[in-house]
């Protein structure tokens, strides 16, 4: 009785993912594989793919996005998510909650808010704009991996490393840092592949200027649907890759990872 009752309890949940996210992912791999006509080609979109002329100027500069903002991210999102784990007012988590109060404002308006504040300033368009947009709406995503983690260590390894005579910061190095690597495998995830397929805040904050993956997909639909499933299939793949590295590096995810 009670696994059915479990089971009418998960059905909404089980048509919610059928629907807007197995189907999806679905009808992309099916056009990825059929040209214009609905004729089966194995490698015919990718082949045209790799023909597109703005293609590499495109993955230039969405690796360039991509890793700049997951590096400003991690060197900012690293402290802060150490410092709230050992924040004693943090114990009821509001300085967790202001960190996530500007995700419940529209991002849109959040990108329209900084454009009219780099204008003011007179700071021109460009890369720079971008990524300093891509670090506000992704930072919290690296935050909160990182406080997961480092807040999940067992506080026994690190009075074992100063009872063996590790100072604080050696034992920050050899004990906290290697057992927050999946917090932050994580985090880089999650900032690294949404970093490289915005279309947004490149449109915004470049007055066009730039084009990344994203704003290539969705130029691509207007006119070839089939060549855009071809190239959102390649970044499922890759992002599919991007997660079984990093469950590799959370085997044990109590304990975070494996000490040097």
């Amino acid at each position: 009785m009670r696994n059915t009752f479990r089971k009418m309890l998960a059905t909404p949940y089980a048509l919610f993912m059928a629907l807007f996210i197995i189907l999806p992912i679905l009808l992309i791999a099916v056009y990825a594989f059929i040209d214009k006509d609905g004729a089966f080609t194995l490698l015919g979109n990718f082949k045209d793919l790799a023909n597109e002329a703005a293609l590499p100027k495109v993955v230039k500069n969405s690796f360039i996005a991509g890793f700049a903002t997951s590096a400003i991210c991690l060197l900012i999102g690293y402290p802060i998510a150490y410092y709230l784990t050992k924040a004693e007012f943090n114990r009821t988590g509001v300085l967790i909650g202001l960190f996530l109060v500007p995700m419940w404002v529209n991002f849109l308006l959040r990108m329209m808010s900084t454009k009219a504040v780099f204008n003011v300033l007179g700071i021109p368009m460009g890369m720079g704009t971008v990524i300093y947009g891509l670090c506000y709406e992704f930072l919290p995503f690296m935050i909160m991996p990182i406080y997961t983690t480092i807040q999940k260590i067992d506080k026994m390894y690190l009075e074992g490393a100063e009872d063996l005579g590790a100072t604080p910061i050696k034992a920050f190095w050899k004990v906290t840092v290697p057992l927050s690597l999946p917090g932050v495998l994580s985090g880089l995830t999650m900032v690294m592949i949404p970093s490289i397929t915005t279309f947004a805040v490149t449109e915004i904050l470049s007055n066009g200027k730039l084009m990344l993956l994203g704003d290539f997909i969705y130029s691509l639909k207007a006119y070839n649907l089939n060549m855009a499933s071809a190239i959102s299939l390649v970044l499922m793949i890759l992002l599919a890759i991007s997660m079984l590295i990093t469950n590799k590096f959370n085997k044990d995810g109590e304990k975070g990872g494996g000490l040097w």
